[in-house]
């Protein structure tokens, strides 16, 4: 991995001394995760469809936030959880992962609510379509949409948009999307920051696939040849423009400041170089975090023992951007 000499790249917190991380990383190694990603496009899709039961939209009915269900394009839901009973000033857009074939479990709304009670700020949370029965496109155009609705009830740039794996791969290509719009007779606002955590992309260059092939061994969770089958699985048999399958050599122009996330130890961490490199090709600014020796998006698995301060790090951005911005306007 060589990233260039205009990059900004800083250590981020890790947990190669946490023997409980040590732990869990081999319990996960023991699951053997991968598998469920190893096949033909057919095979994949069909363990995900197993792994898929009971992954659907529940209207939370506990009283720890409240929630109000958003439909987006008259079918699809999108969750908005506030700490109060009424809405915040700022807001977090918050994708999930999952190879875009998993569904969301309750797992990502109790991170919704953790997330929205550290910020003291709103959480949407999108159930987007799967690309089991759509393609990739219509997930960010349903995200953009969430997005479009945020904007009636806050200031751009008191929205945070945050996510990880494949999700996050989705909120990037919403800002090639919002870009290509505004290049039409659109006029949408950037929202004032993004944070992404172990977005994958399409390989499209030589530098890629070596560097993906080279980390593959070292990544416990996603393995290299899932992100070659993962082009037929987003296209779904359509045509899907290149710049949104090779998420990394998107069109990042007038971007809000970044804060991409990786660990050392995934596979996906072979697309930072270029997404890097995009970024500074576009003018847009963005700051590549590295925990060394870590996993597939361990930063936001609070859970886990020794991501805590990864997770925290990220929070503490989130809340001091807030509050710069909260500064300026007082």
């Amino acid at each position: 991995m060589r990233f260039d000499k205009r990059d900004k790249i800083v250590k981020a917190p890790d947990a190669l001394k946490s023997p409980l991380y040590r732990l869990t990383k081999a319990v996960v190694r023991k699951a053997d995760i991968r598998k469920s990603l190893v096949g033909t496009k057919e095979e994949v899709l069909a363990k995900a469809a197993k792994m898929n039961k009971g992954r659907s939209f529940v209207m939370p009915k506990d009283s720890k936030a409240h929630y109000t269900d958003h439909l987006i394009q008259e079918k699809y839901h999108c969750l908005e959880i506030d700490m109060l009973k009424k809405r915040s000033r700022n807001a977090v857009l918050l994708v999930f992962g999952g190879g875009m074939i998993l569904g969301s479990d309750k797992g990502d709304v109790e991170l919704s609510r953790k997330i929205a009670q550290t910020v003291n700020a709103d959480v949407w949370f999108p159930y987007y379509p799967l690309c089991h029965e759509h393609d990739m496109l219509e997930n960010v155009q349903m995200i953009f949409e969430c997005y479009a609705k945020m904007l009636r009830f806050y200031k751009p740039e008191n929205v945070v948009f945050l996510g990880f794996s494949s999700g996050v791969a989705l909120i990037l290509d919403v800002i090639t999307y919002i870009n290509e719009l505004n290049d039409g007779s659109e006029n949408i606002p950037m929202p004032g920051m993004l944070i992404p955590v172990s977005p994958g992309s399409v390989p499209v260059t030589e530098a890629e696939e070596k560097a993906i092939k080279a980390l593959d061994k070292h990544d416990i969770m996603i393995p290299a040849e899932y992100m070659f089958t993962a082009r037929e699985v987003m296209r779904h048999g359509r045509d899907i423009p290149e710049k949104y399958l090779a998420t990394a050599h998107g069109d990042f122009r007038g971007a809000p400041e970044t804060h991409f996330y990786y660990g050392s130890a995934e596979t996906l961490f072979a697309f930072a170089t270029s997404y890097a490199d995009t970024y500074r090709k576009c003018g847009a600014k963005c700051v590549i975090h590295v925990g060394k020796g870590m996993r597939h998006c361990y930063a936001l698995q609070y859970f886990i023992p020794g991501c805590k301060p990864a997770f925290n790090e990220i929070m503490r951005l989130i809340s001091e951007y807030f509050a710069k911005k909260r500064n300026k306007c007082s």
